[in-house]
């Protein structure tokens, strides 16, 4: 069988039935946006590889536990999620967002090419400021170009959650990089 044409969808059908040759063609697919979501949220490369391996073994071993074919995708972003989180609490590095807490940062925290390298590790330096729950939102957005029906799968929210915690995010980078934009204004 041909895996290269199939749709994830297709595949997903076939991991269910148990080919681990769709599964090898899925983790070709996905394994470098799982990671890159990952590493962004764990900030520690050796342990994302780990985490994105531990997913696709946890999908050969429960493989027929995913209902939907079609939400295979969003089921392996959550598993990533939840271990990534898993991973933080264990290192103790994650405060979990309380029902009314009002903070986004965890420590409350053109131009030449130098100067947007610079501003680009400023805003790198932002991102892992973020609470972990803020920060998935917009790393599943901004960067895996997902939904928000698929961000409410992964994280076991609701839709309006997503949409919150998106625009709260967005408004914290914005107003934590004024200072940045008006010094380079200087």
């Amino acid at each position: 069988m041909h895996y290269l044409s199939l749709t994830d969808e297709q595949l997903a059908v076939l991991v269910y039935c148990g080919e681990r040759q769709a599964v090898t063609e899925l983790y070709r697919r996905w394994k470098n946006g799982l990671f890159r979501f990952c590493v962004r949220l764990v900030s520690d490369a050796e342990a994302a590889e780990d985490i994105v391996h531990d997913a696709f073994v946890t999908l050969i071993e429960a493989r027929q536990t995913v209902n939907k074919p079609a939400s295979l995708r969003s089921w392996m972003y959550t598993v990533v999620r939840n271990d990534s989180f898993s991973f933080l609490k264990k290192k103790k590095q994650i405060r979990l967002l309380e029902e009314h807490d009002e903070g986004i940062f965890d420590d409350g925290s053109l131009m030449t090419q130098v100067e947007r390298g610079e501003q680009r590790r400023q805003i790198a330096t932002l991102l892992e400021c973020l609470l972990p729950q803020y920060k998935e939102v917009l790393l599943l957005r901004e960067y895996e170009s997902m939904n928000y029906e698929e961000i409410a799968a992964v994280t076991g929210s609701t839709v309006n959650a997503v949409k919150s915690r998106l625009f709260k995010a967005r408004k914290a980078l914005y107003t934590q990089m004024e200072p940045l934009r008006k010094a380079s204004e200087i």
